[in-house]
């Protein structure tokens, strides 16, 4: 089974350009698999042992959401084998995983999200930067680092669109909008220039040295201008991109559009946000419907 193994995680590197992070989670995952069944070939295992396998992990008190990764790096490699004719029959395919428990994203209000992009002082070269940054963040729905590895090709002035590569090297087209697209020209135009030198490359956020920005930096312009506004609650870059989405869906977005603009391979990702939405309803409904405030019959 290891040759198997081995050769499915390199597919998963060359083919579908999984992350590093990715690949490792998965190896480790197989690797116990293997070991579990080492007198059983590839075509010798069951569903029944699969199932024998997954009731193991939960007895061994692994959370539903390790499970069920290890479910979909069995699934792949036996969908793997079966498509390279290692194997006739794929007994993971009818197995179905634990349910797992989604806890709702942090997002900021419309409010909160104007007062952090009043922050930066646009009159100096890094805050014109972080400004740029984090309308880019807002604008886009950009994860951080498909926002820190965006390069000058990747702009498309004329339609004031962006590409991004995200997850698997896949590339999706997005809009920024009228005020993020004017602050990145004004960042362009008046702070890249005496930013820039021969480290700097073509990539579009750069750091005081000319270096590239890395994913901690943008991590830490986000903290400090969450800080500056008073927002206590546990802010990363990526409550930019949740709060894009819940945004837009409460302005009425489709939702099949927030997918795309997300780059969601699942709908089921995106419809978190919906259920976000629904909650803001709920709280409005009690806050402010009278009968609400009727306590007496």
């Amino acid at each position: 089974m290891q040759d198997v193994i081995e050769l499915y995680l390199e597919s998963l590197r060359l083919e579908k350009g999984a992350s590093l992070n990715s690949v490792e989670a998965y190896a480790r995952d197989l690797d116990r698999f293997n070991k579990h069944f080492p007198q059983k070939k590839p075509a010798e295992i069951s569903s029944l042992d699969i199932t024998d396998y997954l009731l193991k992990l939960q007895q061994s008190k692994l959370s539903s959401g390790s499970i069920a990764r290890n479910l979909s790096a069995i699934k792949g490699l036996f969908k793997y084998a079966v498509r390279t004719g290692a194997l006739k029959n794929n007994p993971a395919a009818a197995i179905g995983g634990p349910k797992i428990f989604r806890p709702l994203p942090d997002t900021l209000t419309i409010e909160q999200i104007i007062k952090i992009l009043s922050l930066p002082d646009q009159a100096t070269k890094l805050g014109l930067r972080d400004r740029a940054l984090l309308e880019f963040l807002y604008g886009t729905g950009a994860r951080i680092s498909e926002a820190l590895n965006c390069r000058n090709d990747d702009l498309i002035p004329e339609m004031m669109l962006v590409k991004l590569l995200g997850k698997g090297k896949k590339e999706r087209v997005v809009p920024l909008g009228k005020v993020g697209w004017q602050i990145l020209k004004k960042y362009q135009t008046e702070a890249r220039p005496l930013l820039a030198d021969k480290k700097s490359a073509d990539y579009i956020f750069l750091g005081n040295r000319g270096h590239p920005l890395k994913r901690m930096a943008g991590w830490r312009i986000v903290k400090k201008y969450c800080l500056l506004a008073n927002i206590s609650k546990n802010i990363s870059p990526h409550t930019f991109r949740h709060s894009f989405a819940s945004h837009l869906l409460a302005g009425g977005a489709d939702l099949l559009a927030v997918q795309e603009l997300l780059g969601h391979a699942d709908i089921s990702t995106t419809e978190i946000y919906t259920h976000l939405d629904r909650d803001f309803i709920i709280s409005e409904h009690r806050e402010f419907h009278p009968r609400e405030k009727w306590k007496n019959l």
